[in-house]
């Protein structure tokens, strides 16, 4: 994250499409899973916080929940690859701060629905965390394609001067390029090592837990009244 937001890299950002979508990438992808793979949560001192939530995803592994925390986090992604986003990034300043947390904590909540890390589990039975991965793939590969087929400057910030540099034409579709690249780095492995793990086993140990925890729910849980 430092590497990217720090010169030189930040200021190669603020001057052409590709150095910025790299920027991003890293930020709301790179980092965030780099983040959730080495498990930080009891050496920053937030063990007991993730305990609690551990166990709070434990008693409600509702899809519905998984469901609204994708829809946030790529929302957020979304909204930082819009034109009005990344032409306020262009500016420098305070915006580049709020993109790097807000993407971060998006990232990590994204990456907490498909992948363990101790003392979180993923929510969702591996099935779902595939179709996760995928959904979330796709956004950046449609964002990708959307500013690689666009006939004009897709950011109107970044100017290009004919024979300084790379033109329009070339700087979005080595930014596509880089999109398709980092994001299906990020989630090709991931869906492939879930459908190879749900093959191997009969039955999906997740999908048993969370089943056997759903049941004991309904068990331990007095019945509502009828009206």
């Amino acid at each position: 994250m430092a590497a990217v937001v720090a010169p030189p890299f930040g200021t190669s950002a603020r001057r052409s499409d590709w150095a910025e979508a790299l920027q991003f990438l890293v930020l709301a992808l790179v980092a965030p899973r780099l983040l959730v793979a080495s498990e930080p949560w009891r050496p920053l001192g937030l063990g007991n916080v993730a305990a609690t939530l551990a166990e709070a995803r434990r008693r409600h592994p509702e899809r519905l929940r998984s469901a609204a925390i994708v829809g946030a986090a790529l929302a957020c992604l979304v909204a930082w690859r819009t034109a009005a986003a990344v032409d306020a990034l262009h500016a420098g300043g305070w915006p580049l701060a709020v993109e790097a947390i807000s993407l971060t904590a998006a990232g990590t909540a994204l990456w907490l629905e498909m992948v363990a890390s101790a003392p979180l589990a993923p929510r969702s039975a591996r099935p779902l965390r595939m179709a996760i991965a995928a959904v979330s793939m796709w956004t950046v590969w449609i964002l990708a394609y959307m500013i690689a087929m666009s006939p004009g400057d897709w950011y109107p910030a970044y100017r290009h001067t004919p024979g300084h540099g790379l033109g329009v034409a070339a700087d979005q579709q080595i930014t596509a390029g880089v999109m398709w690249l980092v994001a299906g780095a990020c989630f090709v492995p991931l869906i492939f090592s879930n459908l190879l793990a749900w093959l191997r086993s009969e039955e999906d140990a997740d999908h048993e837990l969370h089943r056997l925890v759903r049941e004991e729910r309904r068990r331990v849980e007095p019945p509502r009244p009828s009206l």
